[in-house]
């Protein structure tokens, strides 16, 4: 009896290792996408705000202003294909940490409370699935923002043989809101996921 309870114990403890790292994994992905989706928009909206600063200037020289431009957006772009693969990270340590806790759920003896908690697994993975879609979603508009940005330097380069320099102003405060409005949404992801972790890991 006794070295049956050991050997249970020590079990026990190698599960709630298990548990715990995946948890863990889980979380740090989060935080990791956060970290550089933070990074990203103070990139975005820095350079934004520095193109806008200067072409509101006395006449300003568009060529000059074009050289920042593209060399800020090209470090964003970077920037943000490292948002983006943080963001498969996330998908995939949240598939590990649904499957250990339906993997816990289904070790439970008693049948009612074994569906009871493979219920609400099922409930939180529904949730969680729908914040998941969404940001995807999000990832792949601020996509379409990189390429506005792409399209804005060609017309700033334009630019600087056509006096446009209002129509450019207003074209990046239209990139800036979209970009800034896509990032609030994805925070609002990191959000839940953080939740998710707390209560349930």
């Amino acid at each position: 009896m006794i070295v049956a309870l050991g050997f249970m114990s020590s079990c026990g403890g190698k599960v709630t290792k298990k548990a715990v790292k995946k948890g863990e994994v889980f979380k740090a992905s989060i935080e990791d996408f956060e970290k550089n989706r933070m990074k990203f928009s103070e990139q975005v909206t820095e350079s934004i705000n520095d193109a806008n600063q200067a072409l509101q200037e006395e006449d300003p020289n568009t060529e000059n202003i074009s050289k920042d431009f593209e060399k800020e957006w090209n470090d964003i772009q970077r920037r943000y294909e490292k948002m983006k693969k943080d963001f498969d990270d996330v998908g995939k340590s949240s598939n590990a940490y649904f499957e250990h806790l339906n993997e816990l759920a289904s070790g439970i003896n008693r049948e009612d409370l074994r569906k009871s908690e493979l219920q609400k697994n099922q409930e939180l993975l529904v949730k969680w699935e729908k914040k998941y879609s969404q940001a995807t979603v999000d990832i792949e508009k601020v996509d379409k923002v990189l390429l506005e940005g792409n399209d804005f330097h060609r017309v700033l380069l334009l630019s600087s043989v056509r006096d446009k320099i209002q129509e450019n102003v207003n074209d990046l405060e239209r990139i800036s809101t979209q970009a800034k409005d896509l990032l609030d949404d994805l925070k609002a992801f990191t959000d839940a996921g953080r939740e998710l972790v707390q209560n349930e890991g």
